[in-house]
């Protein structure tokens, strides 16, 4: 197991391009067996994560060519086999992306229990509903394997709830269905338009990318082609957090910063300021942050929402972190996942002001001065990685035992850190 040793107290500062969206690639790979040529991706993230799905890919019969500059070639001619490796499923929940173009070029998909965060109950309904909607059928024996006579489209399908990997996966089973399918409630996350950009890149028909009604016009052949995978923009609000908290002056390049824009808008909400200059984001040196009232006076607060209607799910660690460093008082709430916020022990432990109110609710009573002291890693990632930005703003040395878990999305955390001037190094 790794430990991260980390001596807090030095400005995250200088120039860094953020890691590409491990969201999209994960998505992207499963995405490729539909594709009849090869496909060819470029800014890819080699994180755990990733690793795990171009093995799945292989096992199911593909081929994965590492080329140079961090590309990738994945050729699906070959994919002779429907059942994903139950071993490799336990290992990372994205390995249930595979559901969709399985289902939709065999007629028949297998799969086990999927792994990931321990986010509490983490439903597939959205996702099952969504198949069943196209024509798949359950087997009520073993809800993993599912089964299809060609897939139809349907031109109303209302997903349950706003999720990302029923809307992606209902998105990869659509684009070679037989005539129109039209998902409401819709996920228009960045990773999920960037799915729905590169099906259109290589012969898809799919139309209101970016909103909540997706329309799919199935089509009977894709071609191959190159695709970029866009930066990470739960990467670039962690970098702004981690500047922001240790007083450094940073720049972010190739940012989008139409990604960005609202979830900088809540950072205002603790008084981060910042400049944007055309793909660049900037935030300058040694910020007075401080949590603000509403426009009533009242304690404002921060609220997961499904994008772009609130804050990112997966940013509200990061977000905690940052308020707790600045004066007065604000409301951390996530109702999406009832357990992430329990996090708040350890940032306890390092003399952090929280209060936990409920299993979804968290207040800040800052300004907290973090301590170095010896933490294991949460087992939730973006705890593991916000743990690990309250490390760099600590008095003192902080270790954090099991950091493991933070590769699963950042293999370069230390590495781009110290550029950045951190003290960390891995054990």
């Amino acid at each position: 197991m790794t430990t991260y040793k980390i001596v807090g107290g030095e400005p995250i500062s200088g120039t860094v391009t953020p890691m590409p969206n491990k969201n999209s690639i994960v998505a992207l790979i499963p995405a490729a067996v539909l594709a009849d040529e090869p496909v060819v991706f470029s800014n890819v993230p080699m994180s755990s994560s990733v690793r795990v799905m171009l093995r799945i890919f292989r096992k199911l019969g593909g081929k994965v060519s590492y080329l140079k500059d961090g590309k990738i070639k994945l050729d699906a001619s070959t994919i002779n086999y429907t059942v994903v490796d139950k071993e490799l499923a336990k290992k990372e929940r994205a390995s249930i992306m595979f559901l969709g173009p399985l289902v939709s070029r065999f007629g028949e998909a297998e799969f086990g229990q999927s792994g990931g965060c321990k986010l509490g109950s983490r439903p597939i309904d959205t996702l099952l509903q969504g198949l069943t909607n196209l024509g798949a059928k359950i087997d009520p024996e073993n809800i993993f394997h599912i089964t299809a006579n060609g897939l139809k489209g349907n031109d109303k399908i209302w997903q349950l709830e706003t999720s990302v990997t029923g809307t992606e996966n209902l998105v990869i089973a659509a684009v070679k269905a037989e005539g129109r399918t039209v998902i409401y409630n819709a996920a228009c996350e960045p990773h999920v338009q960037d799915l729905c950009n590169f099906f259109n890149s290589i012969g898809a028909d799919i139309r209101g990318v970016g909103t909540n009604r997706l329309e799919i016009n199935g089509v009977e052949k894709l071609r191959g082609g190159e695709w970029s995978v866009i930066p990470d923009f739960v990467d670039i609000g962690g970098l702004i957090v981690a500047a922001a908290i240790t007083g450094g002056e940073l720049t972010i390049k190739n940012a989008i910063p139409d990604h960005m824009q609202h979830i900088l808008m809540f950072y205002d909400k603790i008084s981060l300021k910042y400049n944007i200059d055309g793909d660049s984001i900037h935030i300058p040196a040694k910020q007075k942050l401080e949590c603000k009232p509403n426009a009533q006076g009242d304690m404002d607060k921060i609220t997961a929402q499904p994008w772009p209607t609130g804050f990112p799910a997966d940013l509200i660690p990061q977000a905690l972190v940052l308020a707790a460093s600045a004066g007065g008082n604000i409301r951390i709430q996530n109702m999406m996942y009832e357990t992430q916020l329990n996090f708040v022990d350890t940032l306890n432990k390092m003399r952090a002001k929280i209060a936990l109110t409920s299993p979804n609710q968290a207040i800040t009573f800052g300004p907290s001065q973090f301590k170095g002291t010896v933490v294991s890693a949460p087992d939730i990632l973006q705890c593991a990685h916000a743990v690990a930005l309250a490390a760099f703003a600590a008095k003192g040395e902080t270790k954090i035992l099991n950091a493991d878990i933070i590769n699963r999305r950042y293999p370069e955390f230390v590495s781009t850190f110290k550029k950045l001037g951190a003290k960390i190094a891995a054990e």
